[in-house]
């Protein structure tokens, strides 16, 4: 909560300052492509769909989300809570975007214009005055790397608890279930390392996992909510179904059995609609929730 804010904070500092160094709305015209001030670009509709759904299933799914649901003590804490959360991060991601977008008009040539992905980091460095630059790069690594530690505990948590004491060692003391747990989250920071190292876009990648996420647990997650007919068995289908279309949407070879409208776009609608069909005909054809394992959802 408070890297969020100091984020915040700082980066609304820094957007106007960027924005009026680069000139304005005449020195970003006069800097920038045309498409930069398209609605969506250089991008067509489909493809812009393409960016937008993983990212909104993403969101609806997150767990931060439930976190909050579940740890406020009344409903309306609750809604609060989650309003302010979803108003926080589209003012900071669009600050982000803004400082990025400033950025590349002050800086369109050079190491930076090979490498864009450094751009807001080194217009933190160059860009702003020296303390405000440094307080901007520690605020963004400081949340990149709270950021990435959640998305390390938890499903090192889950690898744990859901696996190997369910499945493997169900007798597991409390000292080996602490021990396992640091390996898999330092097995999972590498698996994470070598990713982001090796990886040729960073964008990609990180679109291919929000589409696994967004395709594979999404639906699950809503359909636990809105739905009394959907079964464990269909929840598995659906999970196992998004992910493998996902995993094998890119691999060679694979596209070339789909029609050439399908075969062009990404992974996300594919996985989308076959993660939801193999839930709904896996639970049609699996026995329905009980009652009493219905009822904590009826209030």
């Amino acid at each position: 909560m408070a890297i969020g804010s100091l984020v915040t904070v700082i980066c609304i500092i820094a957007a106007p300052m960027l924005f009026f160094k680069a000139g304005g709305w005449t020195g970003l015209h006069a800097a920038l492509p045309e498409s930069h001030f398209q609605v969506l670009g250089n991008l067509t509709f489909v493809r812009a769909l393409e960016f937008l759904v993983p990212t909104m299933l993403l969101m609806l799914g997150n767990q931060v989300m439930y976190q909050k649901f579940f740890s406020a003590k009344t409903e309306r804490d609750a809604r609060i809570s989650v309003i302010g959360w979803i108003l926080g991060t589209l003012l900071l991601e669009t600050l982000i975007v803004a400082i990025a977008v400033f950025g590349s008009a002050l800086y369109p040539t050079g190491e930076v214009a090979r490498q864009p992905y450094e751009i807001i980091p080194y217009t933190a460095r160059h860009g702003l005055p020296a303390l405000m630059g440094a307080l901007l790069l520690g605020a963004v690594f400081a949340k990149v790397i709270s950021t990435a530690s959640n998305y390390l505990f938890s499903p090192a948590t889950n690898l744990v608890e859901d696996v190997f004491v369910r499945y493997i060692s169900p007798g597991a003391s409390n000292k080996r279930i602490l021990i396992v747990s640091r390996l898999a989250v330092v097995l999972l920071g590498c698996w994470a390392l070598y990713q982001a190292i090796y990886a040729p876009s960073i964008l990609e990648k990180m679109l291919w996992a929000y589409t696994i996420y967004s395709a594979a647990l999404t639906p699950v997650v809503l359909a636990a909510f809105y739905s009394k007919r959907v079964t464990a068995w269909g929840a598995v289908a659906a999970i196992a179904a998004g992910t493998v279309i996902t995993l094998l949407w890119d691999v060679p070879g694979v596209r070339e059995w789909f029609p050439p409208i399908l075969a062009q776009r990404d992974a996300i609608f594919p996985a989308l609609f076959v993660a939801v069909t193999a839930m709904v005909v896996v639970s049609l054809f699996t026995r329905a929730p009980q009652s009493e394992q219905l009822v904590q959802f009826s209030d």
